[in-house]
């Protein structure tokens, strides 16, 4: 009974802190998902589902609501290939290289997502390096629409949330015995199996927690989308702050925002899920 009073004392800052800075701000705004109004805060009317019903029946942000969930996915697949390679290469090099990967690795976090993806412009634009490359080789004899398209948005989201990804497998592996590849070794598995059949299986965690937290930030990301997608709502997030500050349509809003916690939920619930069954089947199957 002492550890539990003890554990609640200790947890009740965090707690307070969840509840009044999230669940609270969170709530309210939920809260003008249920009202009719064109004014900001003012609103009109009752509870009412209606804006609901506008969000489900309308195809325009149905198609916005798709494309953000299917970026979302590429970026995070996207991650998750790349980052593995680099996560498992630092896990190998020789200590003295690990602090300047490490940097390396963190170097998107250490700029201005702004400048960031205006960095890109330069590079994916019509006059950019990738399209003078692409008509000096002979490639091409115009530019190539990069910039402002779907392409652009993954390009720009995977390289800032990469990091995330190498940081999260770099963890998984750090806890696995370095001797687990001379053991496989002799008993006459080659690298690919050891790979396959060991390290990737012990690496799950990492692999997890790495996918969950870069396919939340990707859903979630605004700036990105803005700068690289072009004008007008081309994002979930960008289609809310258009009702918020454009149209000053709270309600309509909050629904959107609403809709988008209530789906990163329920896919992070479903994928946490099924992690947590490969998880306990791996090691039976070893």
């Amino acid at each position: 009974m002492l550890k539990t009073r003890t554990g609640i004392l200790l947890l009740a800052p965090a707690i307070v802190l969840m509840v009044a800075l999230l669940v609270l701000p969170v709530g309210y705004l939920i809260r003008f998902s249920f009202y009719l109004g064109q004014t900001g805060v003012q609103t009109s009317g009752g509870f009412t589902f209606a804006n609901y019903v506008r969000l489900f029946g309308d195809g325009f942000y149905l198609a916005i609501l798709w494309k953000t969930l299917w970026v979302s996915f590429v970026v995070t697949v996207v991650s998750a290939i790349t980052g593995y390679p680099l996560a498992h290469f630092m896990w190998k090099a020789a200590k003295r290289w690990r602090a300047p990967f490490t940097i390396l690795v963190l170097s998107p976090l250490l700029v201005s997502i702004v400048i960031s993806s205006y960095g890109w412009i330069v590079i994916l634009g019509n006059n950019g390096v990738v399209n003078q490359l692409l008509q000096f080789l002979g490639l091409t004899t115009a530019p190539v629409k990069l910039m402002y398209t779907n392409f652009a948005i993954v390009v720009g989201l995977v390289h800032i949330v990469t990091p995330f990804m190498v940081l999260s497998i770099l963890a998984a592996l750090e806890k696995i015995d370095p001797l687990l590849n001379e053991a496989a070794a002799t008993l006459g598995a080659n690298r690919f199996r050891t790979l396959w059949h060991i390290i990737l299986p012990l690496a799950l965690p990492g692999i997890g927690a790495g996918t969950t937290i870069v396919f939340c930030l990707a859903i979630s990301a605004y700036v990105t989308p803005a700068v690289m997608g072009g004008s007008g709502p081309n994002f979930i997030t960008t289609l809310i702050y258009h009702q918020f500050v454009t149209l000053f349509n709270w309600p309509f809003g909050a629904t959107v925002a609403a809709v988008l916690l209530a789906v990163a939920l329920t896919v992070v619930f479903l994928y946490v899920r099924v992690l947590s069954r490969l998880g306990a089947a791996a090691p039976a199957a070893r």
